[in-house]
């Protein structure tokens, strides 16, 4: 006998066919699944990346801002520091380079530091030099060209002339607007203009005056009290 074999029939061929179009569409959807993922992660990658980009980018100039002023004070702190380093550096102009003062171009003033002393005080006279015109001038302001006189009434009791031991020159340009100062002290000591003489001291209560002659011109008596 021959054995027959035995044919499926129509019907299973139709599942079959069916079971592999279910198979395809899955596959198919799995694949653009996975195509969509990654398009997705790509996207979401750059996106991160350029917010990163974005947020470090905004950073930068918050953080050079803050940082700019502090470097803006200290240049022009150091600008400033060294404009007055070199303003103080500078040397005034050679006396030999401007005209001589006549004593007319000039002013002369003085004044007692404190409007009273006591006999146990060496009273402290200021002295004032200016250019009174509009263009500077030099002059020999030094000790050699000064003379303080302490009057009391009428009479002159003191001079400082005898009692400078070493007078000297100082020539000086004076410009207009800036007066050359100096202070002189009186130690009491009287005399008669011949001589520094320290046997005889002011002690009379009351009211002296002193007058600063400098470059040949005097000033106006300024008066002080002794008590």
């Amino acid at each position: 006998m021959h054995a027959t074999s035995k044919r499926p029939s129509p019907a299973v061929y139709r599942r079959r066919r069916l079971a592999a179009l279910v198979l395809l569409v899955v596959i198919v959807l799995l694949v653009v699944w996975a195509v969509s993922c990654a398009t997705s992660s790509g996207r979401n990658g750059s996106n991160d990346a350029d917010s990163a980009a974005q947020t470090s980018q905004t950073s930068e100039p918050q953080s050079t801002g803050s940082a700019d002023p502090t470097s803006d004070d200290a240049a022009k702190s150091a600008d400033a520091q060294k404009t007055e380093s070199a303003a103080s550096a500078t040397p005034s102009a050679d006396p030999g380079s401007v005209p001589t003062c006549d004593p007319g171009e000039l002013s002369v003033s003085v004044k007692t530091e404190k409007g009273q002393y006591s006999f146990s005080q060496q009273p402290v006279f200021v002295y004032e030099v200016s250019n009174i015109t509009s263009a500077p001038c030099s002059a020999n302001v030094g000790t050699s060209q000064q003379e303080l006189v302490v009057g009391s009434g009428p009479a002159e009791i003191w001079k400082s002339t005898p009692c400078i031991a070493n007078p000297s020159d100082a020539m000086n340009v004076l410009e207009p607007g800036k007066p050359l100062t100096g202070t002189v002290s009186w130690d009491l000591s009287m005399n008669d203009g011949s001589a520094c003489s320290k046997d005889r001291h002011a002690s009379v209560t009351g009211t002296y005056w002193v007058q600063a002659t400098i470059v040949g011109r005097s000033s106006e008596q300024y008066a002080f009290i002794m008590q």
